[in-house]
């Protein structure tokens, strides 16, 4: 009597479970997820949390987004004025990615030669110098006003391509990469790193060619 009890519960426990499994489970199993995939806070990201840049030091705001699409903001200390961000995206496909890096294989130009042997390109037009090289699957643009470099057309690039070794942006493996930087700060964010790795982009947009350069070398990824 006891054993056939206890199969008869076990047989109503099991149905109520089956139940309830068809019914409400789906509801959390996806809350969970949902939960699961929000990203809050610098930690759950592949951005630094402080840097320590030539030009100054900025520190995360705050973080937000989901893991396969998220964006970072920072701020000089004791501001909340944004001047820098770093985006991280995932695309459905690598060209998808591909499309979204401003890689440039070659520019026009004369051939100039930087420090540490790298060869570039310099082109002048419209009151900026650009100056233009290659390094592994990397491709680095310079641009200055030409009153800052007129004695010295490749300084700045100089300087951006000692900076970018030292902190070895470059050397970070990915599919493709672009780096684009003016010699004064650029009020729309326009200082650009971006890299590819398969069908993930990551971006970081500042103010300061210094800060989105150190950010992106600090990036785990």
């Amino acid at each position: 009597m006891n054993f056939k009890h206890k199969i008869q519960l076990g047989i109503a426990t099991a149905t109520g479970m089956l139940v309830v499994g068809l019914v409400a489970v789906p509801s959390v199993t996806s809350v969970l997820h949902a939960a699961s995939d929000n990203v809050s806070s610098i930690s759950q990201t592949a951005a630094p949390a402080t840097v320590k840049a030539t030009d100054q030091t900025v520190k995360a705001l705050s973080a937000s987004g989901t893991k396969g699409n998220y964006r970072v903001k920072y701020a000089k200390a004791g501001s909340s004025s944004t001047v820098a961000t770093y985006q991280q995206t995932d695309y459905n496909t690598k060209s998808d990615a591909s499309s979204q890096v401003d890689y440039l294989a070659t520019a026009q130009g004369k051939s100039k030669t930087l420090n540490s042997g790298t060869p570039a390109t310099i082109q002048g037009t419209m009151g900026k110098v650009y100056v233009h090289w290659n390094t592994g699957s990397w491709s680095v643009t310079t641009i200055a006003n030409t009153q800052d470099v007129a004695s010295n057309p490749t300084k700045f690039a100089n300087q951006i391509n000692t900076q970018i070794q030292k902190q070895k942006l470059t050397t970070k493996t990915v599919t493709s990469g672009a780096v684009t930087v003016y010699d004064t700060a650029q009020n729309g964010q326009a200082n650009s790193v971006q890299w590819q790795n398969g069908a993930q982009v990551a971006k970081v947009q500042g103010q300061q060619a210094g800060t989105v350069i150190k950010i992106a070398a600090d990036a785990n990824n």
